[in-house]
């Protein structure tokens, strides 16, 4: 906390950006000038050795004033200088605390900042060693400064050693529950909702540039079974780059090949050093043009890939921010595919409703007018004139091409369709079916006032149709009743006919498949029964249609 709030108002400046790594060696800084200030001020201090103090207090701000030049900008000097910088830090406690006061030394403080550092960069094996170490020197200290001094306060002492202690455990608990750097603010809307229209791969690559502000990147990824594909994206380009074969490293790592320099963290959140031709390989590199950089790992049930980013300010930070990355990448492709595979199914599930249409209305119109003509066939070779029945035909034809008209529009449009309207078109329907089946096939509505989903128009239809057409062909039927009612909640279809009963399978009726396909995917319910000679059939279908 004490180095965030010493960097944070140097934050404020357009593109600064206080890594972990910069706030601890500007913090070092800070307090090297601060101790030098508190010490000119303080007439009494220090209480040992002035010339000496004053001597290592000033080589000590010159040496944060070098760490700060020779890191700020170069990630791999702040990895490899971290541990002798923080051997310095605390030898720099213990000598300030014994010559100032010892035990009460008004420098205590910056046992937080030696803590807070080991924390901060390594894991809490590495926390807890520096707090052993610290605490142990301070009690040194303490110890001497006790046998030298006659004004020595045995329980300011325990206070000051219980609290670097109670300090120690707090920051060990963060070491161990893994302190990792936060992305960037303005990455919470890291990725956008999936397009279809465009590869995951390319919208990825352009978020997590975007997000880490990186001036190109690329990305390798290889599907199961498939071979790599490899992106690469430059000045706003993307360009498809062929690759053979790649290698997936199993975490984040920061590299800089021009140097032989590679950096990543071991099962332990430990810095390790490696060569990039291990981790990358040449041939990839020069396809990629690497340089210098940030590579991620990442991996999906279908595939894996490496994502590099370049033109980024580099800290070891990077390392935790691109295990971040690397899920929220992953899960942008998974959600890609997601809803690919909706769409697909979708689009099965169009064409299954749209063929099913056609059979209902198209195919079983056709089947009736076959069925038509037979009969006419047989007048003729009976001598009777088959031109009337011809012309009824006729007519029915354009009836059914004028209402195939009407049902695109209606798959087109969509909308909200009333009761009357479709009790209206039932009742049309219903006259044409006796004309083309040559039965009696009577319609019957209640009145409501329901509006309802152009689907339930468009499924009673198909729905009235395939009935009628099973009951004649199959059942063998010369008369059909059609009844139509509704409610707010749903619309009710009752269809009776004299033809034999339907097969049965052990002691369930066996309903027809198309019927009970279209009334599931309306999200209705469907019910056949059989009794005095003539068998009945139910259809209940929410007014919201297939939405409901």
């Amino acid at each position: 906390m004490l180095c965030v709030a010493i960097g944070y108002p140097l934050a404020v400046g357009r593109g600064f950006k206080l890594y972990s790594g910069r706030v601890i060696a500007l913090g070092r800084l800070l307090l090297a000038m601060l101790f030098m200030a508190a010490i000119g001020i303080d007439i009494s201090q220090p209480a040992l050795a002035p010339v000496e103090t004053y001597t290592l207090l000033f080589g000590y701000q010159a040496f944060a004033a070098v760490i700060v030049a020779l890191t700020w900008n170069n990630w791999w000097l702040d990895a490899r200088l971290a541990g002798p910088a923080h051997a310095v830090d605390v030898i720099m406690f213990t000598v300030l605390v014994y010559l100032t006061e010892g035990y009460t030394s008004p420098f205590f403080i910056f046992s937080v900042f030696v803590l807070l550092s080991a924390a901060i960069r390594w894991g809490w094996r590495e926390t807890t060693l520096t707090a052993i170490l610290v605490a142990i020197l301070y009690l040194f200290a303490g110890l001497v400064a006790a046998r030298t001094s006659m004004d020595f306060h045995f329980y300011r002492f325990i206070v000051r050693a219980g609290q670097l202690v109670i300090m120690s455990l707090i920051l060990i608990w963060f070491g161990i529950h893994q302190w990792r750097a936060r992305m960037p603010s303005s990455a919470e809307e890291l990725y956008a909702e999936p397009r279809l229209d465009k590869s995951p791969l390319e919208t990825g690559l352009s978020a997590s540039m975007l997000a880490l502000g990186a001036s190109s990147g690329a990305i390798l990824w290889t599907e199961a079974g498939s071979n790599p594909v490899g992106l690469s994206a430059r000045e706003g380009q993307i360009t498809t780059i062929p690759i053979e074969e790649g290698q997936v490293g199993s975490a984040p790592f920061l590299y800089d090949i021009g140097r032989h320099r590679a950096l990543s963290r071991d099962s332990d959140r430990n810095l390790v050093t490696q060569e990039p031709a291990e981790l990358i390989g040449g041939d990839l590199a020069q396809a990629f043009d690497l340089s210098e950089g940030l590579a991620v790992p990442v991996r999906t049930g279908t595939g894996e890939g490496q994502l590099f980013l370049q033109g980024v300010h580099l800290s070891t930070d990077h390392l935790d921010i691109g295990e971040q990355l690397a899920v929220d990448l992953a899960g942008h492709i998974q959600r890609h595919e997601l809803l690919q595979a909706a769409a697909e199914s979708a689009a099965a599930q169009s064409r299954i409703a749209l063929a099913r249409d056609l059979h209902d209305s198209v195919v079983q119109f056709l089947a009736g007018a076959a069925f038509r003509l037979e009969a006419m066939r047989r007048s003729e070779g009976a001598g009777r004139r088959i031109e009337p029945e011809l012309n009824e035909l006729k007519k029915l034809m354009l009836q059914e091409q004028g209402e195939l008209r009407a049902f695109i529009t209606a798959l087109r449009t969509g909308g909200r369709v009333a009761f009357a309207d479709l009790s209206r078109d039932l009742g049309s329907l219903a006259d044409r079916l006796s004309r083309q089946w040559a039965i009696d096939c009577d319609f019957a509505a209640e009145e409501a006032e329901v509006m309802m989903s152009t689907d339930v128009h468009l499924d009673a239809h198909q729905l009235v149709r395939e009935a009628v057409a099973n009951a004649v062909r199959h059942a063998g039927a010369k008369s059909v009743r059609v009844g139509l009612s509704g409610s707010r909640e749903a619309v009710r279809l009752e269809m009776v006919n004299d033809g034999a009963a339907y097969p049965k399978r052990g002691d369930q009726i066996d309903l027809p498949k198309s019927l009970r396909e279209r009334v599931e995917l309306a999200g209705g319910v469907i019910d056949l029964s059989r009794g005095m000679g003539v068998t009945k059939l139910s259809i209940s279908l929410p007014v919201e249609g297939r939405r409901a």
